[in-house]
């Protein structure tokens, strides 16, 4: 991976190689792993490796967590991207608002070569004490270096048009499920949940699920966090 700012500073832009075993059966990028490719650029910044965006304390008291997270995967991701050999991605990723608790980060994915867009993200991370596990207020100087954004996007999950049967599948949060805050990562509930939907297809619960899963082109995913959970407890 290759990093470097904008030159006005103001996103950072990351070059990574992509390898076969990023791909899944149907030659399409595993979605955890799109996921997590954006997940480590979010962090980059949030870290404060990159630019001027530091949380005092950060690690030692406080802490960021993802209480948002969307990507609106656009139609190269499934013609263009495949796993040819050194397929080289590049990720723009920058800080666009700062509220009293919160931050929104957006960025996309592009193909190195061309400049087709494979993918839009959007995250919404808080601060949070790493003691009470509860929000706690961005320093004002902090919030007035960086824009905030009118008007601010809805960051919520679409109802479903028809609500019918709904299936669950069980499963039990393990170490390398984990991420910096001690709990499950996002990605690894995006890796759950196509699993689930695997396993529904299987049973014959869902006809529209009959066909082998990779094959389905998903153009949305939307996650939003109202808890956590931890090695060891369940995920339903």
């Amino acid at each position: 991976m290759k990093t470097r700012l904008s030159e006005d500073g103001t996103k950072l832009i990351a070059t990574y190689e992509l390898h076969p075993f990023d791909f899944d059966r149907s030659d399409h990028l595993k979605l955890w792993i799109l996921a997590a490719i954006i997940d480590i650029n979010q962090l980059a910044l949030i870290r404060g490796e990159h630019g001027n965006f530091r949380l005092p304390g950060f690690l030692k008291t406080i802490t960021g967590f993802v209480r948002y997270q969307e990507f609106r995967l656009q139609p190269a991701f499934y013609t263009t991207l495949r796993s040819d050999s050194e397929v080289q991605v590049v990720v723009t990723m920058a800080i666009t608002h700062v509220g009293r608790t919160s931050w929104l980060l957006e960025g996309d994915l592009r193909l190195a070569a061309t400049g087709e867009v494979l993918c839009y993200s959007l995250g919404q991370g808080v601060q949070v004490d790493m003691t009470t596990r509860k929000t706690t207020a961005i320093p004002d100087d902090l919030r007035a270096a960086f824009p905030q954004k009118e008007p601010f996007p809805q960051l919520d999950l679409p109802s479903p048009v028809k609500p019918g049967k709904i299936y669950d599948h069980d499963f039990v949060t393990l170490p390398s499920d984990l991420d910096m805050n001690e709990h499950t990562n996002f990605c690894t509930y995006i890796r759950l949940c196509a699993d689930t939907a695997a396993a529904v297809g299987r049973k014959g619960n869902y006809s529209f699920l009959s066909e082998d899963l990779s094959s389905f082109r998903v153009k949305k995913i939307s996650l939003l966090f109202q808890n956590e959970t931890r090695e060891g407890e369940n995920v339903t």
